[in-house]
């Protein structure tokens, strides 16, 4: 799915994707072991992200797998993405600024650059990294092309989606894809009877009070992802809930801010509030803005334009600690109202579909047995396959969330009905489970001391 701008868009013909494979090669994987005598590793393990181009990032979404084809009916970009257009460069490591945050710098400043920076070693790199195989499906006309269609469209902007379907063979593959002319980037795909090569990943933000300079943005960690993803490509990221930190909605707008900051004595009038469509409409704005922002900055907007994701829901993708508050405070029309709009939008960005999407038209769903207590939507729980042999339940653990429930035992019912029906005795070798409350929760301070 991507993302436009219907302003200075033209329409007359819905956008392109084009589908082909291009081989590049890999970096052989670093040695376990730095030679004692030498102390130094060879310059393109040093820094191997420095110089590579940074193409308008499309973030790809992994819905459905089988034992023969990937459906990635989830491609997303958004509206302010690029944000120009151009092919910027990933600048070396070792010419940022530490105890910076600048993930959102578009100057030369920042993480990307207009032109590559001379590198140490350039040569050996270019050797591992820019040299592509002579083999290019685009280049002997064997592509696909798939026309994509309007899903949605609101605040000046439309959401464009494509279906797609790759076969498997008996090697990895690396995927590229292209939207209209624009430049291309890729993905790979595992083989044919190989499980995935998975990462995850989980609270990829930072909560309103943490200075975000302290740790140098978020980009450290999606360096150190991407470094590895250059020579054991992931197949598959799987974030754990958190993919967004929204908790600055409650600073960074007008009217709900002024809702949020009615004084406690007042609390019957905070509960009361009616969530009126101009402060509907600023919510929505809020998150539109917010996504296009986090799913295009950095390294992270690198990171999903090249890794196929799947997500689950929880708090922060809303508001700190929605859904664990008192049961009156949560039924209120603001914070019912606001969970709504914050759960459209993580729809269309972190799974690249409509509300009203269900378990006939994508199998890899597992809906919840009714609406949720603040959220008047059905939870959205997902199982599918990470290759033939390993299966993924990723439970929605925010929806249906009360202060003493987090799954209704009906839900539950549903889910543990679908791993009876759907794993095979003696074909599937692991169920990973993955949801947002933790089994065990020692306290951090004990563990420090430890």
């Amino acid at each position: 799915m991507i993302v436009t701008q219907d302003n200075g868009s033209s329409y007359e013909l819905a956008p392109t994707l084009r589908l082909f494979v291009q081989p590049i090669d890999l970096l052989p994987p670093p040695p376990a072991q730095v030679d004692g005598k030498t102390g130094e590793l060879a310059p393109e393990y040093i820094d191997p992200l420095a110089g590579l181009p940074k193409y308008v990032p499309f973030s790809i979404g992994l819905q459905e797998f089988t034992s023969s084809n990937f459906h990635f009916a989830r491609l997303t970009s958004n509206s302010r993405v690029g944000r120009d257009g151009r092919t910027l460069y990933i600048r070396p490591v070792e010419d940022l600024l530490e105890g910076r945050d600048i993930s959102n710098v578009e100057s030369d400043d920042g993480l990307f650059e207009s032109k590559p920076s001379p590198l140490d070693g350039v040569g050996t790199k270019n050797a591992y990294f820019h040299s592509q195989s002579h083999y290019s499906g685009e280049k002997v006309g064997k592509y696909r092309e798939i026309r994509g269609f309007r899903l949605h469209a609101e605040h000046g902007v439309t959401f464009w989606k494509f279906n797609l379907e790759v076969e498997l063979r008996e090697k990895q593959q690396r995927i590229a894809y292209r939207i209209n002319r624009g430049p291309a980037t890729g993905f790979w795909v595992p083989a044919r009877d190989q499980a995935m090569n998975i990462m995850f990943h989980s609270c990829n933000g930072f909560s309103y009070g943490v200075d975000p300079n302290l740790f140098s943005g978020p980009d450290p960690m999606w360096r150190d992802v991407l470094n590895t993803h250059q020579t054991q490509p992931f197949h598959v990221m799987l974030g754990g809930g958190d993919q967004i930190y929204n908790d600055c909605v409650q600073h960074e707008t007008e009217i709900f801010k002024k809702w949020t900051q009615i004084p406690l004595k007042h609390q019957h009038q905070k509960e009361h509030h009616p969530f009126t469509i101009e402060l509907q409409t600023e919510l929505e704005n809020f998150y539109l803005n917010r996504y296009s922002m986090w799913f295009s900055q950095g390294l992270f907007g690198v990171a999903v334009s090249q890794i196929p994701m799947i997500n689950v829901f929880d708090d922060h993708d809303i508001i700190d600690g929605f859904g664990s508050y008192s049961d009156r405070y949560m039924r209120s029309p603001v914070m019912s109202g606001l969970g709504a709009v914050a759960f459209k939008y993580y729809m269309l960005f972190q799974h690249q579909t409509s509300i009203d999407e269900g378990e006939e038209t994508e199998p890899s769903w597992l809906l919840g047995a009714e609406p949720g207590p603040y959220i008047p939507e059905l939870s959205r729980s997902i199982f599918t396959f990470l290759g033939r042999s390993v299966a993924f339940l990723g439970l929605d653990c925010r929806t249906e969330r009360r202060y003493d429930e987090v799954i209704s035992p009906e839900t539950y019912d549903k889910i543990f009905a679908r791993l009876v029906s759907e794993i095979k005795t003696g074909e599937t070798k692991h169920l990973i489970v993955l949801l947002g409350v933790p089994i065990a929760y020692p306290r951090m301070v004990w563990l420090e001391n430890m």
